[in-house]
């Protein structure tokens, strides 16, 4: 982070590496003393109710500055979380996920990976976050399906199809249209018009 000119270190709370040590029993880097406690309000999970911490996907460096720098300026939301539960002792979960791919969760929580070492979570891929992001939207798909298209080549373009419309939500409308020397409609009951992107019609 670069502020008047001067570059320092930012260290946060990174959900994965709080309370870690290393063999000497030093605290992990970004895993510095994190306070967890059982509360009743969060089904009995260890957390902590003053502070924020911060989930980086795996498949993200969490020193890269973009992320540093995002999680510094977000830092300021821990007072906002901690206000808000103050006036509203209803609320459950707070959180803020940004553009860069990190996910500020309050109150603070140990987040722990899977079996091979890795947390698939990314706040990107969040229906919530998807829709939030961006403004609804009208989308025709057009797939290649002549000769050329055989093997691999198919295979690919199939996976790009669904992955297009993974991100795609309830207040979305698309259609898919394969083409050759002919147009016609993937579906046919759906010709000539677009449909609701939701689970059933996606499928």
């Amino acid at each position: 982070i670069i502020i008047t000119g001067f570059l320092f270190q930012y260290e946060y709370f990174n959900a994965v590496l709080i309370n870690e040590r290393d063999e000497d029993g030093n605290f992990l880097e970004l895993g510095k003393e994190f306070i967890l406690e059982p509360n009743d309000h969060f089904n009995n999970l260890p957390v902590n109710v003053t502070l924020s911490d911060v989930q980086v996907p795996t498949n993200m460096y969490n020193k890269d500055p973009a992320i540093v720098n995002g999680v510094y300026w977000s830092e300021s939301l821990n007072k906002v979380f901690v206000d808000n539960f103050g006036h509203d002792p209803s609320l459950i979960w707070q959180y803020f996920g940004s553009a860069k791919g990190f996910f500020r969760q309050y109150p603070g929580i140990k987040w722990e990976p899977d079996e091979n070492g890795v947390i698939a979570f990314d706040c990107r891929n969040r229906k919530w976050y998807i829709q939030a992001a961006t403004s609804p939207k009208d989308v025709v798909i057009l797939v290649d399906v002549s000769g050329s298209m055989k093997g691999l080549r198919l295979t690919i373009a199939k996976q790009t199809v669904s992955s297009i419309l993974d991100t795609l939500g309830d207040d979305d409308f698309f259609n898919i249209i394969a083409y050759n020397e002919e147009l016609h409609y993937v579906e046919p009951c759906l010709n000539g018009t677009l449909v609701q992107a939701d689970r059933a019609n996606k499928e």
